[in-house]
């Protein structure tokens, strides 16, 4: 295929350039990202050579006929390991960043993948930049999610739960369960190519963040910010625990919806507004008050009914008692303006002890609190009827007590938003509960200053607005820290039981450790008789992983990893945890240590698959291994049937993945996963990640291997390239190709500070595919085949140095391939690995910026592209000889070197190229004619057309302009 090329819009736009194939125009995107999808085995060659891990691969062995991830990947990164490659240096700028620990729940999925690929990327250029670069892996408890996995493991396998092992055997288990998954993970990030520090690694549970989580909390309740209080929480009554906002699934109805939930044979239905009335008690006009609720059986723990102060058909009411129709108990009546006259009936019944609007309420109006739901999801308080049965049988019990009573009104469709359980799918109640709070409301302003002072930068910057207004919002709710589970970090608070002082007894005493604790109980008593009992609880696993940052490193203990590496550079991450993370992150690494934890915060978006969120309920989570490995249907299948996904879901699950990965995944290797998850505009809404996005970077792989070894096949024995530091003797193309490596040197400058990975992976595309093979490499065909041995040295000599440079730009992308490559150009005083080399640089590629050359090029593509589509339309385009003469008249030529236009011939497959001489009119037909106030061309295809009828040819001829 012979091509050519006319640009259209500027690098930054990422459109590209349009391509003349075949006398059909097709835009680069097209030409380098046609969809595969019917692909779904790719033959892969391997590496043989015995290697012990850690010594260096064998590159003497010839490269395989076509690109194989399989031979390209082995060996190299234990021997970047044991080299010492991905340690920080001393003594020079520093660049750290704390990879978020992924959970050690099970395999990774493709979001860490993106996440982790985005990292190493921005990692390893600023390591090629020389800067003193560490990346601090790591492993996260995930308290409630890895509790639930071992539970629901040991119910498949024995038919037990917890409580029947008990606590010990129990955390055994969960122990066991993160040495096989770490090994898992930590197998993942290696083939993957992920440059991280293993010397540096760490887990939340390990003792040197067990100290840091316990003096970190001690610190806070020190200072008055931690406090044991009764509050409103997100309560699992399957875990018997509370939850965090962001393990809370809001899954909003329209009407009427029907819902599994644990612990009910039956399905539960929402979405309902049912109405009843409250009696005003001693109303001579047996006056009623209807309030309307989506929670019924709430009503039994109802202490007041609100109406607005101005709503003038209830102001005579304010002040005086409803009675409870089930209890008898009065109900106040009161008067707030949250209360919208408008909504309903313009009554609202208030129930302090589950909602939690209703709980400010009545802490305004110092109302009581009735908590009627025990720890299980049974009732209590309620009385006899109602006491130990389940909440949403409750529900229906008290419908009919309603209705027996005359106290119903109705029951209407109403939308909703219910609250789901992302770890156990059971429904969230409001509860009021006694637990650990962290007072957030200084630390929050802290980090909204901290911005504002620019002590922190966002990237994209509109995060900034985004990360005030919500830090302004909840900075007055507390969080909620403890949790009932077994598998976390022990709250270091520990109860006091004494008798000889009751107003001691009960309390709480905070320490590091437990004797410690004992000291400061002795302190606080002036005796020794007395008891302490540690809080049971655990603490929220977002407390401990907020401290990562300096945790990692050793905080509190002073120690020269914390005082060279904190604070960190940058941390990137998911804009979904933005708050629940990364808020948490600045608010306790500026309390705690005086200083933001990072100066940058990376951002990408919202992961989806053909446009849905990526759920393993709907089969769409990949695994990279299958993606790099290759994976069938059945096998994918398989995979989720040693999960622990209900079976009843698996069906659907099953249905899906038919649907989307009919033919499997092809391999595709970690290069190819690593950049095409980087080719995303990860800043934007949301990515729709696509299998086929992969396949298409793979094929960039072959072509790159292609590309080297078009040229391996050329050099000499023993040759090893000439600098090639000057113009001086270059041919044109030479210097094109030079001025096109020099504006990408500008490109990476510009975009890798700003992580516009999309913009510079897209650019390599494009230089590789398109400037480097399709141009230069083919116009450099003829100079290697039939050139003076000076020609063919400078010609090799200069594919080197571009080689060199464009391995070095794709190494932040594709490690494997880009140290496979570099470890065999015929190179002088290389760097012993890409990975260590020099990053190149605008000022070293300075002297190879040719803007003429570059404008001589583009008239050129475009003459030629002209010529070309004209062949095409009476298919001579793909002709096995050279077909047809061109005539360049005008001054055009005077202002591009003859070489260049020379270039077109060759570029067109033609039998000659004439500059200023007119065709033999007695001898030639003029086909294609373009005039333009600079130039003319001419060509003449009678002899390959002279077989064609007048009437094929048309009555005019064909005509084709273009700008000059």
């Amino acid at each position: 295929m012979y091509i050519c090329f006319r640009w259209l819009h500027s690098l930054g736009s990422q459109k590209g350039i349009y391509i003349s194939t075949g006398g059909r125009a097709l835009h680069t995107r097209q030409l380098l990202c046609k969809k595969a999808t019917r692909i779904h085995k790719i033959p892969s060659a391997s590496y043989d050579v015995v290697t012990i891990p850690g010594d260096k691969k064998d590159v003497s062995v010839p490269l395989p006929k076509t690109y194989s991830s399989q031979f390209t990947e082995a060996a190299w990164y234990d021997w970047w390991e044991k080299s010492g490659f991905f340690q920080p240096t001393t003594g020079k700028e520093k660049f750290v960043m704390l990879m978020p620990p992924p959970n050690v729940t099970g395999k990774l999925h493709i979001g860490h993948a993106f996440t982790n690929s985005i990292q190493d990327a921005v990692v390893r250029w600023n390591r090629m930049r020389g800067l003193s670069t560490l990346w601090i892996p790591g492993l996260d408890h995930a308290g409630i999610a890895t509790q639930v996995m071992v539970e629901k493991q040991l119910w498949a396998n024995e038919k037990l739960t917890r409580h029947d092992v008990g606590r010990p055997e129990f955390l055994r288990l969960i122990w066991n369960w993160k040495h096989r998954k770490a090994e898992e993970i930590y197998s993942q990030l290696r083939r993957m190519g992920l440059s991280l520090d293993w010397s540096k690694s760490f887990f939340t549970m390990d003792d040197q963040v067990k100290n840091a989580v316990s003096n970190a909390f001690c610190q806070l309740y020190d200072e008055g910010l931690i406090s044991r209080k009764n509050r409103i929480v997100n309560w699992s009554c399957i875990l018997k625990s509370t939850i965090a906002d962001i393990e809370v699934e809001r899954v909003d109805i329209q009407g009427p919806t029907s819902f599994p939930v644990p612990g009910y044979s039956r399905e539960v239905t929402l979405g309902y507004l049912t109405s009843f009335a409250y009696p005003v008690h001693n109303s001579e006009k047996n006056e009623e008050i209807v309030v309307a609720t989506t929670r019924l059986e709430t009503m039994l723990g109802d202490t007041a009914i609100a109406v607005h102060p101005d709503d003038v058909r209830y102001q005579h009411l304010v002040g005086s008692q409803a009675t409870h129709p089930f209890s008898g108990r009065m109900v106040p009546i009161i008067a707030d303006e949250f209360v919208d006259r408008e909504k309903g009936t313009g009554a609202v019944k208030l129930t302090p002890a589950h909602s939690s609007v209703d709980y400010q309420i009545a802490v305004k109006h110092n109302l009581r609190h009735i908590n009627i739901l025990s720890d299980d999801g049974t009732l209590c308080n309620c009385g006899e009827v109602f006491d130990g049965m389940k909440r949403f049988d409750a529900r229906e019990k008290v419908a009919q007590i309603l209705q027996k009573k005359g106290l119903w009104r109705g029951q209407t469709s109403h939308p909703m938003s219910v609250p789901i359980c992302s770890r156990s799918s059971d429904i969230i109640e409001p509860k009021l509960k006694e637990q650990w709070f962290l007072d957030c409301s200084d630390m929050a302003m802290d980090a909204i200053q901290a911005a504002e002072d620019s002590d922190i930068e966002f990237i994209p910057s509109y995060y900034s607005k985004l990360w005030k207004h919500f830090l302004t919002q909840t900075r007055e709710i507390p969080w909620c820290i403890s949790r009932q589970l077994w598998w976390g970090h022990n709250i270091p608070a520990y109860k006091l039981l004494s008798d000889s002082n009751s107003k001691l007894n009960g309390q709480y005493v905070v320490a590091p450790t437990f004797t410690e604790a004992i000291t400061k109980a002795t302190e606080m008593l002036g005796h020794n008789k007395f008891k302490l009992v540690q809080d049971e609880d655990v603490l929220d696993t977002w407390f401990s992983s907020s401290l990562l940052p300096f945790a990692s490193l050793g905080w509190p203990v002073q120690n020269p990893n914390l005082m060279t590496f904190y604070p960190t550079t940058m941390v990137e991450s998911g804009s979904d945890i933005l708050f629940f993370w990364i808020a948490r992150m600045v608010m306790l690494g500026k309390k705690l240590t005086g200083n933001p934890p990072f100066r940058q915060i990376l951002i990408h978006s919202l992961l989806l698959s053909h446009g849905e969120k990526m759920s393993k309920s709907k089969g769409n989570v990949i695994d990279p291994m299958s993606i790099i490995q290759g994976c069938s249907l059945e096998e994918l299948q398989k995979s989720l049937e040693s999960s622990n996904i209900d079976r009843k879901e698996m069906a659907a699950i099953f249905a899906e993945q038919k649907k989307q990965f009919s033919s499997g995944i092809p391999e595709c290797g970690s290069d190819a996963l690593r950049m095409a998850l980087c080719s995303y505009d990860f800043k934007g809404a949301s990515i729709n990640i696509e299998v086929e996005t992969f396949v298409e970077y793979r094929s960039l792989c072959n072509k790159i291997w292609q590309i080297f070894k078009f040229y391996q096949n050329y050099f000499p024995n023993g040759f090893i390239a000439s600098n090639i530091d000057q113009v001086n003797n270059l041919s044109a193309k030479d210097c094109w190709i030079l001025d096109k490596c020099a504006h990408l040197t500008e490109l990476c400058a510009q975009h890798f500070p700003k992580a516009n990975l999309d913009v510079i992976t897209y650019s390599l595309k494009r230089h590789w595919a398109v400037d480097f093979s399709t141009i230069y490499l083919e116009y450099s065909k003829p100079t290697l085949q039939h050139g003076t041995a000076q020609e063919k040295e400078i010609a090799l000599s200069v594919a080197v140095k571009v080689m060199d440079m464009s391995l070095k730009c794709l190494s932040p992308f594709m490690p494997y391939l880009s140290e496979e490559l570099y470890q065999r150009l015929p190179l002088p005083n290389k760097a012993p690995s890409i990975c260590v080399a020099s990053f190149p640089s605008t000022h070293e590629w300075s002297i190879f910026r040719n803007h003429t050359i570059n404008d001589d090029f583009e008239k050129m593509f475009k003459l030629s592209s002209s010529i070309k589509n004209f062949k095409a339309q009476f298919g001579l385009l793909h002709q096995s000889k050279r077909v047809g003469t061109a005539y360049i008249i005008g001054p055009l030529r005077q202002g591009i070197p003859l070489e260049v236009l020379h270039l077109i011939e060759h570029d067109a497959r033609l039998t000659s190229l004439q500059v200023d001489k007119m065709p033999d009119e007695s001898n030639s037909v003029c086909n294609l004619e373009v005039l333009q106030p600079n130039y003319t061309v001419l060509v003449d295809l009678s002899d390959s057309i002279r077989s064609q009828s007048e009437e094929e040819l048309g009555s005019a001829p064909a005509q084709l302009h273009c700008s000059g």
